[in-house]
């Protein structure tokens, strides 16, 4: 590295420990030099370091995540475990330049203090040394898999020109074509006899997209996000499981081709609540893990900040030594870990800081980003806002906070608290009294009761709201800023998705259109599709002898995924092009020869 690559680099470095120390700020530390010179002793540094001190279930597999530093700066790092000795290991650099994360040769041992020394100032550190505590694995426990699909129930779509995929049909039961927003459906069909697959229609119903997701795998939180300053599409794919999901988090972009497959880190499986790209183009995800803490089975739900590139952890959070048992509203038996948090959102927030739902605690916690202490909670056992009578929720999901400072979430009502209807809530947060109360409520039309999952979405109005209304109960629907149901949709024969979306989309597969053919009656029918398409607005149908030299039979318009041509006669060949608005070619399928 040259001289003035280190310089830039540590330049870069300094910039990021002053924004470190706002966020010290922000998380009321008062009374503490909190930027401190290297070697310097006390309980706040300027280097962030993950799993921050005193973590007390780190994995063994653990990396040492370093924030506010160069590599450069970091020249001092020394690891050592209680019973597993010194670790040498790797110092690899964060994408972004503002940090490293240290990758020891040799995991750590169960039940270990781990110690860091950097040679520079670390958060946390005690007389300049950081120290964790390695989980010890859990006794036993029991989480059942999930059965399988059919293809063959009522309701489920099938395509000529694509046979190998059966995605469930959507049912458009009211749409305001004047008041609904901008944009199509984006939703991941499970639980139901059609394809699991993240999918997206247009407000007829009509489908766009689809990808069929094979064995025993399930897609969670499908959505269109931006990365590197593009639209691109992303979802969890994985086994999901009483809960929770062992998988990874995929991004794809406007040709459907693959940009990139997220793990976490350290050891972990991302778990399928949560596949954020915050706007520094970081991953933000979950794990759940089961250990044993303080002699029981436990289930440690974490959050980890994952460079994109590198697949380095930027940042790691456990519920397990931030989250008291006491805080938890819900005791799971039959064998099963108890959850204390169960946390099933993340946000990185403006401030720099972490928006964090904690379900089984009926809590919404804000995390601080440099020492991994908690800020404030809203809601819960340990409230630090007062909340109204009609602003409490109970088991939610989503969690969001918005550019005003209010906060949005879905309030499923339940469990473990007396039932109530689910609903979409839309809260008023007054940080400086510390007073939170109810700005909109959105209801389904029918009692609707929700056990688990749901999300709201505020459209780009920044009025109106997309509401998905959870497992078992696979509606969709779309609210004016009044209240008014402007939308509503549902899954037919009997779908179901964890989240549901609202976006624009404007995209070009990097494949050629489908296409199947067939003679009958002296006449040959077409069909033409193109998976993932949004600019088609005809298609246009090649007749010929030569699959070399084919010439127009037949132009049709654009009548949904999938459109029916009849050319007269029975050429040798045919293939379809797909036709932009202005007649312009998109695309051309092979040529085949029609059956029959």
């Amino acid at each position: 590295m040259s001289c003035g690559r280190v310089l830039e680099t540590a330049n870069r470095g300094r910039d990021l420990r002053l924004r470190l120390t706002s966020a010290l700020a922000a998380a009321g530390v008062t009374g503490v030099v909190a930027v401190l010179s290297a070697g310097a002793s006390a309980v706040y540094g300027s280097v962030a370091v993950f799993p921050a001190a005193g973590t007390p279930v780190a994995s063994p597999n653990t990396q040492i995540s370093f924030r506010g530093a160069s590599p450069a700066e970091l020249s001092g790092v020394k690891v050592r475990g209680s019973k597993s000795g010194s670790h040498s290991g790797k110092l690899r650099a964060h994408s972004d330049g503002l940090g490293a994360s240290f990758l020891p040769d040799h995991p750590f041992h169960a039940g270990e203090r781990v110690t860091v020394k950097a040679g520079v100032s670390l958060i946390g550190a005690k007389n300049g040394v950081v120290t964790f505590t390695i989980a010890r694995p859990p006794g036993h426990y029991t989480i059942g898999f999930p059965g399988d699909s059919t293809r063959d129930a009522p309701g489920i779509q099938h395509f000529h020109s694509r046979p190998d995929i059966a995605p469930p049909s959507i049912l458009i039961k009211k749409r305001d074509a004047a008041a609904v927003g901008q944009g199509d459906l984006f939703v991941a069909a499970k639980a139901g006899p059609g394809q699991d697959g993240p999918m997206i229609t247009d407000d007829s119903g009509h489908l766009i997209w689809f990808k069929k997701i094979g064995g025993k795998d399930s897609v969670f939180d499908f959505r269109r996000q931006t990365y590197r300053g593009h639209p691109v599409l992303t979802w969890w794919q994985g086994v999901a499981k009483s809960g929770q999901g062992l998988g990874a988090g995929h991004i794809v972009d406007t040709s459907y081709r693959s940009i990139a497959t997220v793990q976490a880190g350290n050891g972990y499986k991302a778990d399928l609540h949560e596949f954020e790209i915050s706007r520094n183009d970081t991953a933000l995800l979950l794990a759940y893990q089961p250990v044993t803490y303080d002699g029981e089975t436990e289930m440690d739900t974490l959050m980890q900040e994952i460079d994109i590139p590198t697949g380095l952890v930027m940042f790691e959070w456990h519920s397990l030594g931030n989250i008291a048992r006491s805080e938890s509203y819900v005791r799971y038996s039959n064998g099963r870990p108890n959850d204390v948090a169960h946390l099933n959102s993340i946000q990185l927030t403006r401030d720099g800081n972490f928006l964090v739902s904690g379900r089984n605690n009926d809590a919404v916690y804000k995390i601080n980003r440099a020492t991994g202490k908690i800020i404030w909670r809203l809601g819960g056992k340990r409230s630090n806002f007062n909340l109204t009578k009609a602003s409490h929720f109970v088991g939610q999901h989503h969690a969001r906070l918005q550019p005003d400072g209010s906060i949005t979430l879905f309030d499923n009502g339940q469990p473990p608290q007396p039932r109530r209807p689910a609903r979409a809530l839309w809260l008023n947060v007054d940080s400086r009294h510390r007073k939170v109360s109810v700005r909109h409520a959105y209801r389904y039309p029918k009692t609707l009761y929700s056990g688990s999952q749901g999300s709201m979405q505020v459209l780009g109005n920044a009025r109106d709201v997309f509401v998905g209304w959870g497992g078992n109960h696979p509606q969709l629907t779309e609210f004016d800023y009044k209240g008014n149901v402007i939308f509503n949709a549902r899954f037919k024969p009997g779908d179901d998705t964890y989240r549901a979306f609202r976006y624009p989309w404007d995209a070009q597969p990097d494949r050629a259109p489908d296409i199947a053919a067939s003679r009958s009656g002296g006449n040959t029918n077409v069909w033409a599709s193109w998976n993932g398409a949004t600019g088609v607005a005809q298609w246009q149908v090649l007749a010929g002898s030569n699959p070399n030299a084919l010439v127009p039979a037949a132009t049709v318009s654009r009548t949904g995924f999938e459109t029916h041509a009849t050319v007269n006669g029975s050429p040798q060949y045919v293939a379809v092009r797909a036709l932009g608005p202005h007649g312009e070619v998109l695309g051309t399928s092979p040529a085949i020869q029609p059956s029959g």
